[in-house]
């Protein structure tokens, strides 16, 4: 858990929402407390729009959602990012568009709506 505090960057890959394109990307992973993680998601080509974020660790995936808004309005609140380390210090995944159902519990997490690898800083 302890490796995965701290600042990730990278490129969000979206086709979703009626966009398709690719997007820088932060996420700041700032308290730890057992499994459970908050922190920050920054999207600069969004005027800078910051988003709150609350996710967990469950086996191998890391998942988390964006929950609220924190500067701006230019995200889609609600998704499910589900990732796993792909390599030291970088994780890849999905983001589940939340038009559709989720089940964080998974096995089926919804609609893919973009992917996106990050990797610290």
């Amino acid at each position: 858990m302890s490796e995965l505090k701290g600042t990730w960057s990278g490129t969000f890959n979206q086709y979703s929402h009626d966009i398709n394109g690719s997007f820088p990307v932060k996420l700041t992973i700032d308290a730890i407390s057992g499994a459970e993680f908050t922190g920050a998601m920054e999207w600069p080509s969004f005027d800078g729009t910051r988003t709150k974020v609350k996710g967990m660790v469950d086996g191998p995936l890391i998942k988390w959602t964006e929950t609220e808004y924190l500067k701006g309005d230019d995200a889609v609140l609600g998704g499910l990012y589900v990732a796993r380390f792909s390599a030291d210090n970088e994780i890849a995944g999905d983001w589940m568009d939340p038009k559709h159902t989720i089940t964080p519990k998974g096995p089926r997490y919804g609609t893919r709506g973009a992917d996106f690898v990050l990797k610290k800083e």
